[in-house]
């Protein structure tokens, strides 16, 4: 799921209600509220320039202080229903529901999208039902695939999807991730050789430090998320 807007949601009272829930310091929170206070945009468009309007809500873009503040503004979501199923990075959040059916585990996570969506209405936050992907994981070949709902959008499960630049398949074989990076590795193994076929090749210990640098990175990047190991654990 994706927050929308994510900067531009944040409501300067409800972070520091929310800074305090957490525990931090009373001053650190009336800090962040002054960070959020006073603050204006206009917008320019050619050689027009609009007046200056206040802004009442938002973190401002560029500073670093504003993706920690976003963070510790949306942390109470990871905390809703089951908190070992929720997993996030930036502004893109992830559900993993475990059951005993496919029947149990859609349920859950539409119990858990719904959670999602009332909290976000009452902090202002919007998720973006186009980008929300669903996946069924299973051993066995599943006879149907529920769709789940996400507010007035039926999401129905995808064949691939990719977290991070890891890219999933329902069976959690990792053969389209594997294809995928090898693709990318074997482009960038193209450049270089053809840079070995000059008349000024680069030395065989450049180009064997240019193969560990710029291709292995990319061939094994994810291998921890799939690859068991010589010994693969019971």
């Amino acid at each position: 799921m994706d927050i929308q807007g994510a900067f531009d949601t944040v409501m300067r009272n409800r972070l520091i209600l929310h800074l305090r829930q957490q525990g931090w310091p009373d001053y650190l929170a009336r800090w962040a509220g002054s960070f959020m206070s006073g603050r204006s945009a206009r917008v320019r468009y050619q050689d027009t320039l609009a007046p200056s309007s206040p802004l009442q809500c938002g973190l401002p873009q560029g500073s670093p202080v504003s993706p920690i503040l976003f963070l510790l503004y949306t942390e109470p979501i990871y905390r809703l229903g089951n908190p070992q199923g929720r997993f996030g990075y930036a502004d893109d959040i992830a559900i993993l529901s475990i059951g005993d059916t496919v029947d149990e585990t859609t349920t859950m996570a539409s119990s858990a999208i719904d959670d999602m969506v009332r909290w976000g209405a009452a902090n202002g936050v919007s998720f973006d039902s186009k980008k929300t992907e669903v996946m069924h994981f299973s051993r066995s070949k599943l006879r149907t695939a529920p769709a789940i709902r996400h507010g007035d959008v039926v999401k129905h499960p995808e064949s691939v999807l990719r977290c991070l630049g890891i890219w999933l398949d329902s069976r959690l074989s990792f053969r389209v991730h594997v294809e995928k990076w090898a693709a990318k590795a074997q482009a960038v193994a193209y450049h270089l050789r053809g840079l070995t076929n000059t008349k000024h090749s680069p030395l065989p210990s450049a180009v064997r430090s240019a193969v560990r640098a710029y291709i292995e990175p990319v061939l094994l990047y994810g291998a921890e998320a799939w690859y068991p190991g010589t010994i693969r654990p019971q």
